[in-house]
């Protein structure tokens, strides 16, 4: 490693332990700084950050737009970048602080890692969320056979997410203890090893979403490992067993060891195989977060039920669950057929009504523009 690459690896780590020690960051936020400062780094061949100026910030934005991606475009797209800029923004302002770079990094000249107005004002722009209708959801869950415990296993786990809106990653590290069968209370505990957003503790059970048979597969799972002789601080969703085999490691057809996940690519994986299982394209598990949230929507809840479904999801404010969350699918043109629906009735004297459903939509649709 040269000079003035550990130089640069020792200000990056200095920046994100800034970031994790006095402004509370999560780890999986540090590695979307970390990873935007080494697309800086790729950008610049590794130069050291000394060298920073309003040239290079240009030709950085510039550089870009010109990244390939996997995407239908087949370039990153504008949020993408318009998350790179802001990040390598803020790591520059924070070293343009520091006492070594003060005299060498000009503060005016961060300021040019931006997307113009136009661009940044698309990538700020919500884009339609991707999640599965809820028969798609059911039909999933009812694609999967059990014919043994990862079939058992994969069904619990879709279920659970889907009934309480619970993240991946705090699913995927959930321990027994975490469960209260007589209760149905699912403690979403930092404490206990159980990764959520922000290390916040959530307290959450399941919502009433019309169809009862995913609460039932997830319990009759939960007493499945319990008959097993699952401890405590065993995992409710338990990697898939591995042996050691001439060398190798073979993972079972069938079982579960009783090891957690080392990442949610374990998890994510269940839900892009079931899906492909059931003839359907992928929908990660954060989309089913988004449905249940989708379903509750379209009831009209009252202002005390609202905040209940919040705090239940781990949100502090409910204009997060209901704005970013509930709408889910339903877009402005679905507010204006409604409101068509009304125009027509009112003008051929019809009796011609709105049903619940398109009445609280229409009436949070309301809510959100005034």
């Amino acid at each position: 490693m040269t000079k003035t690459l550990y130089q640069n690896e020792q200000r990056k780590r200095e920046f994100l332990e800034h970031l994790k020690g006095a402004e509370g960051f999560a780890e999986s936020s540090l590695n979307t700084f970390a990873e935007a400062v080494d697309q800086w780094q790729l950008f610049t061949e590794n130069d050291d950050f000394a060298s920073f100026n309003k040239s290079k910030a240009l030709a950085f934005r510039d550089w870009l737009k010109t990244r390939k991606s996997n995407t239908e475009s087949g370039m990153i797209s504008l949020t993408t970048q318009y998350n790179y800029l802001r990040r390598v923004k803020r790591f520059f302002t924070w070293l343009a602080g520091q006492p070594v770079y003060k005299n060498k990094i000009l503060k005016n000249d961060v300021e040019f890692l931006r997307l113009s107005k136009g661009e940044a004002r698309i990538a700020r722009q919500s884009t339609t969320k991707q999640m599965p209708t809820f028969e798609q959801a059911k039909a999933i869950i009812e694609s999967i056979a059990i014919k043994n415990e990862i079939d058992m296993r994969d069904r619990a786990l879709i279920s659970l997410v889907l009934t309480t809106g619970v993240r991946i990653f705090a699913a995927s590290t959930l321990r027994m203890k975490s469960f209260d069968p007589q209760s149905k209370l699912i403690d979403q505990n930092p404490a206990d090893g159980v990764k959520t957003k922000n290390s916040k503790r959530i307290l959450t059970t399941f919502f009433p979403i019309g169809w009862d048979e995913p609460e039932k597969y997830f319990l009759e799972w939960f007493d499945y490992l319990k008959s097993k002789g699952f401890q405590p601080d065993d995992p409710i969703f338990p990697a898939t067993l591995n042996n050691l085999v001439s060398g190798k490691q073979a993972y079972s057809q069938s079982s579960i060891g009783r090891e957690f996940w080392s990442s949610t690519s374990g998890a994510r994986k269940i839900f892009e195989k079931r899906c492909k299982n059931a003839d359907l394209l992928y929908f990660h598990p954060h989309s089913f977060r988004h449905l249940v949230v989708n379903i509750l929507s379209k009831t009209r809840l009252t202002k005390e039920e609202e905040r209940a479904v919040s705090l239940n999801l781990g949100h502090a404010n409910v204009g997060t669950t209901f704005g970013s969350y509930g709408y889910g699918s339903m877009t402005e043109e679905d507010a204006v057929k409604i409101v068509q629906k009304l125009k027509t009735a009112e003008q051929d004297g019809s009796n011609i009504k709105i049903s619940e459903e398109e009445r609280a939509v229409l009436e949070r649709f309301l809510k959100r523009v005034l």
